[in-house]
């Protein structure tokens, strides 16, 4: 579990293969509730993702550079009548409630983060010392929209990035070359406003403005998270993780 201090965990949703028709409709049911909720906190809308086929969420589950972590909450507990050992068998994926996620694009390369949040480019370390990603689509269902809930996304967002940073597989040409580990993560997220869920929950894991994002490159990063209508700029938040 990659945040477990609460009643609450986030975990990576691994899909390696063919996506499980019950995981595929627990995250598609979570992102339109979440675009229906809250829909000036989005780049996309209600209406546009949820015609999207099966074949379309299972694209953006299994896509390379999409990570999506899913806070969840043990279900109520089995039956007497229940086997033992069924609650388990199939893991959290199966069997807790999916109250909320969260997904990170990336990581990027120095060039294109910073273009894209329109930052000084040569204040920005080398890819060698530093790992960048974008954190898009955080929701939380508003029964559970509490200090525990924040405290495993925060804690779920720390150990991610940093357990991806540290683990070699995740980079193994520079590990084979024998270059050192980065040193942090930088953490972007895009707000278009300042207020809501999103904006809360970003302050929460100590977020802190950092300035502004070009509307059009942001959608291009965003890929089909954004629904492609031009748009202005963007304000950014930033969390730098020390690894």
């Amino acid at each position: 579990m990659l945040g477990s201090q609460t009643s609450y965990s986030v975990d990576l949703l691994t899909a390696t293969g063919p996506v499980r028709a019950e995981w595929l409709q627990k995250f598609k049911n979570l992102r339109v509730e979440a675009l229906r909720d809250n829909p000036s906190s989005y780049m996309s809308t209600f209406v546009r993702e949820v015609q999207f086929t099966d074949e379309k969420w299972s694209e953006r589950i299994l896509h390379p550079k999409h990570h999506h972590l899913i806070c969840h909450k043990p279900s109520e507990p089995a039956t007497d009548t229940a086997l033992d050992g069924d609650a388990t068998t199939e893991g959290w994926e199966a069997n807790d409630d999916w109250v909320g996620m969260f997904s990170l694009l990336g990581p990027y390369g120095r060039d294109e983060y910073g273009a894209t949040l329109l930052l000084d480019r040569t204040t920005l370390a080398s890819d060698q010392e530093e790992t960048r990603w974008h954190l898009i689509g955080l929701y939380l269902q508003p029964n559970h929209r509490c200090g525990e809930s924040a405290i495993a996304i925060h804690e779920g967002l720390l150990t991610y990035v940093r357990f991806w940073t540290d683990d070699h597989r995740a980079r193994p040409i520079e590990h084979a070359r024998g270059l050192p580990k980065p040193k942090r993560a930088r953490v972007a997220g895009l707000l278009r406003e300042d207020k809501g869920l999103v904006a809360e929950v970003y302050k929460a894991v100590a977020m802190i403005y950092v300035g502004w994002a070009d509307g059009a490159l942001a959608r291009r990063i965003l890929e089909d998270y954004a629904d492609g209508e031009p748009a202005g700029h963007t304000r950014v938040m930033e969390r730098v993780i020390e690894c």
